[in-house]
């Protein structure tokens, strides 16, 4: 996509769609995707039994979008590896997080063939107490650095995803620390997850770090993933200050489903277009 003098390269989430979508998006001119997996078995996320342990077939369920994007000669930008109950890398009890690793590596394992450069990963369960927040801090940091060690071997980075709330990394200040003590892995910039700081604070701390991104709107009362133009993001300095720092990565979009189900790639676009004109 041509804005200004930049080519921005399009990405999305298609982790919600059906296959078929994929062809959708190919020719609206994506070219980049994100398959996330998930943390269980579509009806079993009332259950209180983590899943690890079952990453294959977890990862078995992404399958048909894979082999989608691979018909079109293309390859996975990302995989977002598993978050929530059972998956936390922060987990205050070190055997717990140690677990949590190792099963986060067998995803790897699983999907290293799908040729991902990036394995977005979050850098905590909420919520965080105030008074466990250095613990956490410290139990992630550890998890970062081996799970990014990790992943170098199959040529790939694990990007540490900015989040909202009480979670950690929710401020340009702690993501950045926490990023560069865990060996300095990249950010990937999630743009509805600010709701301290503005999107040029927080670029200002960390644009140079950022390797892909999430894009969606919001209200700043908490995240959405609205399409663009629905909410309070401003786009024209979002696309401009990446892109000014460097940034030649995917503007790779997240966004939850609508009414009538995930977004198609003409609505996307169009709303992503018409955000960066106003």
């Amino acid at each position: 996509m041509k804005w200004m003098d930049y080519e921005l390269p399009l990405g999305i989430s298609i982790t919600q769609h059906a296959p078929d979508a994929v062809d959708d998006f190919v020719e609206k001119g994506f070219r980049y995707f994100e398959v996330g997996i998930p943390a269980c078995l579509e009806g079993q996320e009332s259950s209180q039994t983590p899943w690890r342990g079952r990453e294959q077939t977890l990862v078995e369920t992404k399958l048909p979008l894979v082999r989608r994007i691979f018909d079109h000669h293309l390859r996975v930008w990302s995989v977002h590896l598993p978050f929530g109950f059972g998956w936390d890398i922060a987990h205050y009890d070190e055997a717990e997080r140690d677990a949590v690793c190792v099963s986060l590596k067998r995803v790897m394992d699983c999907t290293k063939d799908w040729g991902p450069r990036v394995y977005v990963l979050h850098g905590c369960l909420e919520p965080v107490l105030p008074e466990e927040r250095a613990v956490r801090i410290a139990r992630s940091i550890r998890s970062l650095r081996e799970l990014d060690e990790y992943a170098a071997r199959f040529g790939a980075r694990v990007a540490l995803e900015d989040l909202p709330r009480s979670c950690l990394a929710n401020s340009s200040v702690e993501a950045r620390a926490m990023a560069q003590a865990a060996g300095n892995v990249p950010i990937c910039f999630d743009v509805n997850h600010l709701l301290g700081e503005t999107h040029g604070e927080f670029l200002r701390n960390l644009a140079s770090n950022v390797v892909t991104t999430h894009l969606s709107d919001y209200d700043g009362v908490d995240e959405r993933h609205w399409l663009p133009g629905e909410g309070i993001v401003p786009w024209k300095e979002v696309a401009w200050k990446l892109m000014d720092a460097g940034y030649r990565g995917p503007f790779l979009f997240e966004l939850r489903a609508g009414k009538n189900g995930p977004y198609a790639a003409g609505e996307v676009l169009a709303a992503f277009e018409r955000a960066l004109m106003e």
